[in-house]
């Protein structure tokens, strides 16, 4: 076990400079076939989350939560999910997208499920930098317990790099694993609090227990990282209980991804 995270530690920090490399040629490629190139990476997701605020914001008349207004909550939520989403679809193809690098040459395996997430890192900050401004616009200031988000971001890598490993060695193992995981995405959207305030839950039954199940999700807990550091200003023990559980559940799976990426690593020619 320890020598398999070793292994994966030591190629990852080893080829950090070709991991900005691949990502940054893979930025620049999306967008060489597109001729407005850099604009999509604004308009999808300023797209989506007009569609999201129409639905829940207007239709569904959610003026406000607590004293937030339902566009600033929405918003500071929606700015997690754009990045931690493509992480995790996309990672899951992340050497299958490869292969053809693989067969050809000697190459660390391991360091592609942090090229993913290094390319949407460049999505996130154009989106952080469109949060802000709204945000500023809001009369909300900056503060202290922004610099807080530094840590929910790197929580929120480590998280996505670590799913990343065990889902494209599975789907290696199984090339359903990606279309599976597209859709339990799509579900997982509505399932974490993002659009809708765990306060609609009640403290007692059933409701209770999806409330804890709910808690324990570790992209919610990142959700509540980023509304707390711009809305609420809470610090990072506010949640210490949550912490816990997400870093626990991490470790497990950074643990397992590195694992599977030492025991599959000189087989994943024959895989393709």
């Amino acid at each position: 076990m320890f020598k398999s995270i070793r292994y994966v530690l030591k190629e990852n920090f080893i080829n950090l400079y070709r991991i900005y490399c691949i990502s940054k040629y893979e930025l620049l490629s999306d967008i060489r076939d597109s001729r407005l190139g850099v604009f999509w990476n604004f308009a999808n997701p300023a797209i989506q989350i007009m569609t999201y605020y129409f639905v829940f914001g207007l239709i569904m008349n959610r003026k406000a939560v607590g004293k937030i207004p339902f566009i600033q909550w929405m918003l500071c939520g929606m700015v997690v999910w754009f990045f931690i989403s493509p992480c995790i679809t996309n990672g899951a193809n992340a050497i299958y997208a490869k292969r053809n690098v693989i067969t050809k040459m000697k190459f660390p395996v391991s360091v592609l499920p942090a090229t993913v997430v290094g390319k949407e890192l460049f999505n996130h900050f154009c989106l952080m930098a469109i949060l802000v401004a709204f945000l500023l616009t809001q009369g909300i200031m900056p503060s202290l317990y922004w610099f807080e988000l530094i840590y929910y971001l790197f929580a929120a890598i480590c998280l996505t790099i670590s799913l990343a490993m065990i889902t494209s060695v599975l789907n290696m193992l199984a090339r359903d694993t990606r279309k599976l995981i597209l859709a339990c995405m799509r579900l997982l959207l509505y399932l974490t609090p993002i659009l809708w305030p765990i306060s609609r839950l009640h403290k007692y039954g059933w409701q209770m227990t999806v409330r804890y199940i709910m808690k324990a999700n570790p992209i919610y807990y990142i959700v509540c990282g980023y509304r707390d550091c711009f809305l609420y200003h809470h610090g990072i023990l506010f949640y210490w209980k949550q912490m816990l559980f997400f870093w626990v559940f991490v470790i497990v799976v950074f643990t397992i991804g590195s694992m599977m990426m030492y025991k599959f690593k000189h087989k994943f020619i024959d895989m393709i």
